[in-house]
């Protein structure tokens, strides 16, 4: 039977990083990927700015991935017939979010792991885990046991992890359907996303390397029916000023999705085993923290395994300083979202007041600590009469 120290399932950008933290403190990893790289990857494709510091305590500095990430200014948010742009900064000044290729980005993850001295093995899935003994199982049916001191699940939200170790809960709200798909660049989209939020869910668009632009969408779960495209074209038609930069250009891609958007967990770490990125639980895509928060729950996982005697406590605390005032922020967006009066009156006094927009954008983009768009003025500033 082999035997590693921590194997790890899923190479996106939460297993990758965890894995080359874990292969440069000297630890015998093993990562399973159940497809290969480079893959499609059903994703909003927008990082906020802080990905940067993640990456480069990885070893990895800018050089080596911007190539397939465009900076972006930020998101100019369209609602109720206003707009507002979201914009990010801290103490050194503004700061820029990164419209990224996934399928290139997560290769050069993976690879970075490998480099670092991981074993990554593509086409390979977890199919049990007893007793710290991982059962996987290749594309050609063939089984191997693996003996390991942790199991690190990084394999989003539809975590194999996470129902193995019975901590996966029902996601109940917000409950929408992501759909995703590239398309040409519009010739006048600029350096900034979008958002349109309307109908009950938000189109993004996330400028892309290499002249593509990103269109992802969260829609209402309930409603009309039809595939996948039929939903995907309606939501389009029912937003004029997204279906005005898109009747011109060339869809590239399958449109890909999901449902419902989110994941939910009762315990991010126990026994044997510990979760990270989108497998510890995600709320919804709007506010762009989804590749930033898998690299810095990666370095929280690492940083537990490698250096505390209480793996699953020290993994536990560290989420907590780190993403439990971004939580509060990121469910109160999404209360807002859910009452479309409220969100409009709110993106309006954003566009009245910039100040407030770039506290707020700062919070969210992981640049200024989110309690600092929590605090009772600042809320007033953005939700009061």
């Amino acid at each position: 039977m082999t035997a590693v120290d921590i194997l790890v399932v899923g190479a996106g950008p939460a297993g990758a990083a965890t894995a080359s933290a874990l292969a440069r403190g000297g630890a015998r990893v093993m990562v399973v990927e159940a497809a290969r790289h480079p893959r499609p990857k059903a994703c909003a494709e927008y990082a906020s700015p802080r990905i940067r510091e993640e990456l480069a305590r990885l070893g990895l500095p800018p050089a080596a991935w911007h190539p397939v990430a465009r900076p972006l200014a930020g998101m100019r948010l369209h609602a109720g017939g206003n707009r507002v742009l979201i914009s990010y900064a801290d103490r050194r000044g503004p700061r820029t979010a990164f419209g990224v290729d996934r399928r290139r980005f997560d290769s050069l993850l993976a690879s970075h792991a490998t480099s670092c001295g991981a074993e990554l093995r593509e086409g390979v899935r977890l199919e049990g885990f007893v007793d710290r003994v991982a059962t996987l199982r290749t594309r050609d049916g063939r089984r191997e046991r693996v003996r390991v001191d942790f199991l690190v699940g990084a394999d989003g939200a539809r975590s194999t992890v996470a129902r193995l170790v019975g901590v996966e809960r029902p996601v109940r709200f917000p409950r929408r359907l992501g759909l995703v798909a590239h398309y040409a660049a519009p010739p006048d989209l600029g350096d900034h996303g979008e958002m349109h939020v309307g109908g009950g869910g938000y189109v993004g668009l996330a400028p892309l390397p290499d002249d593509e632009v990103n269109v992802g969408m969260a829609l209402p779960m309930t409603g009309s029916g039809g595939s996948a495209a039929d939903r995907f074209a309606a939501a389009l038609a029912a937003l004029p000023a997204v279906a005005r930069r898109l009747g011109t250009v060339e869809r590239l891609t399958p449109i890909r999705g999901a449902a419902p958007i989110g994941h939910r967990v009762s315990d991010v770490a126990g026994d044997g085993w510990l979760l990270v990125g989108d497998a510890a639980g995600f709320v919804d895509p709007f506010t762009g923290e989804g590749i930033h928060r898998a690299l810095r729950s990666a370095r929280a996982a690492a940083d537990a395994l490698l250096e505390s005697d209480d793996v699953a406590g020290a993994y536990r605390r560290e989420r907590r300083r780190a993403f439990a005032a971004k939580g509060v922020l990121s469910w109160l967006v999404q209360a807002t979202l859910a009452v479309p009066p409220v969100f409009e009156r709110a993106v309006a006094r954003l566009a009245e007041r910039p100040s407030a927009a770039r506290r707020l954008g700062s919070a969210l983009g992981d640049c200024a600590p989110a309690t600092s768009a929590l605090s009772p003025a600042a809320m007033l500033e953005v939700l009061g009469p």
